[in-house]
């Protein structure tokens, strides 16, 4: 049996040093409820509440309790189309669960109501502690619950995020531990939050123990990346090309030129064409737009930019000639893509 009262300062969790998930009245119990909008990611909810479950097998005590949260308190469906029972409405959580963690997923906002935020603004009013997973930093933006501080968002959404809330600043962190706000992008990270949440408040051993369970060999921390690196992504470890990525990334809105980016990574456009060709596969002039559209189909879903505004800012000078590639790479126009 793990001992839970052990504390450990191991520079593993990179935690606050003061940070403690809430307690309530005389209990050192933990409740967390999840908050489940239309559409939340499975995953994302399994790698939150999972850990939570085996943490309280491993030490053979209860040290979290946590239910589940819709609006009305009827069943959610996630994204994957599983209708998923909760316990109770968001006014009717008892008030013991003071740690609510929002978890969406596809167009978090389609699923909410004014009565959603009102609640959400009533629980922050009260004290509790909100936390959001993947897409929920939209939900809590929009309650109004962000101003003046940080959040994290699934890489995917960062972009119709600060689109939609350009006052709220972003941090690229896998998660975020902060006093009274937390914050994942989703997916793996989710359980890497709860894993450093673990730590903080039962000891590294409970926490390594609660992640070997689920054959995870190293628990990461905030500062790693979301996105797998370059190299991963490309399969390669040719330097020069890893650089014109990074550089096309980088410049989205104002792309470079091929020659430009040729003479940046000390190249020709001739190399660079040839480096493409045999490791990715395009010609870098069509690897760069489809950065462009990618990065504008993302905005077209996530935000209520115009079209023209969208491919102004993806580096297309026409909307014509905008909505002309968008068709040709993803075969639908991008208003009808919106619909």
């Amino acid at each position: 049996m793990f001992n839970s009262d052990m504390t450990d300062s191991s520079p593993e969790f990179d935690t606050l040093d003061t940070f403690q998930p809430p307690r309530f009245g005389q209990s050192d119990v933990v409740h967390i409820g999840f908050l489940l909008i239309p559409d939340f990611s499975f995953f994302a909810l399994a790698c939150c509440s999972e850990p939570l479950r085996v943490a309280n097998r491993l030490a053979d005590k209860k040290l979290f309790t946590f239910t589940f949260l819709s609006e009305d308190g009827s069943p959610v469906k996630a994204s994957n189309g599983i209708p998923f029972d909760t316990q109770y409405s968001i006014a009717d959580c008892p008030d013991e669960y003071q740690t609510v963690v929002v978890i969406s997923g596809f167009n978090p906002l389609d699923g909410c109501s004014d009565t959603l935020y009102s609640e959400l603004r009533r629980l922050a009013a009260n004290g509790a502690s909100l936390g959001c997973v993947d897409t929920g930093a939209h939900i809590l933006a929009r309650a109004g619950l962000l101003q003046g501080q940080r959040t994290v968002v699934h890489w995917e959404a960062s972009s119709g995020f600060q689109e939609n809330f350009p006052t709220i600043q972003v941090v690229p962190e896998r998660f975020m531990i902060e006093e009274n706000r937390v914050s994942a992008a989703g997916g793996l990270s989710s359980l890497d939050m709860m894993l450093n949440i673990i730590g903080a408040a039962h000891g590294q051993e409970l926490a390594t123990a609660v992640a070997e369970q689920f054959t995870y060999t190293h628990i990461q921390s905030a500062e790693d990346a979301q996105r797998m690196s370059l190299r991963g992504r490309l399969s390669t470890t040719n330097k020069r090309l890893i650089r014109a990525v990074q550089l096309m990334e980088k410049n989205l809105t104002m792309p470079l030129s091929i020659h430009e980016i040729a003479q940046r990574c000390e190249t020709s456009v001739r190399e660079l064409e040839r480096l493409f060709k045999n490791d990715v596969g395009t010609p870098p002039k069509r690897y760069y737009r489809k950065l462009r559209l990618d990065k504008a189909r993302q905005l077209l879903r996530q935000t209520d930019m115009t079209v023209l505004d969208i491919a102004i800012s993806c580096g297309f000078q026409s909307a014509a000639y905008f909505s002309s590639a968008y068709r040709k790479d993803f075969g639908i126009s991008p208003s009808k893509d919106r619909e």
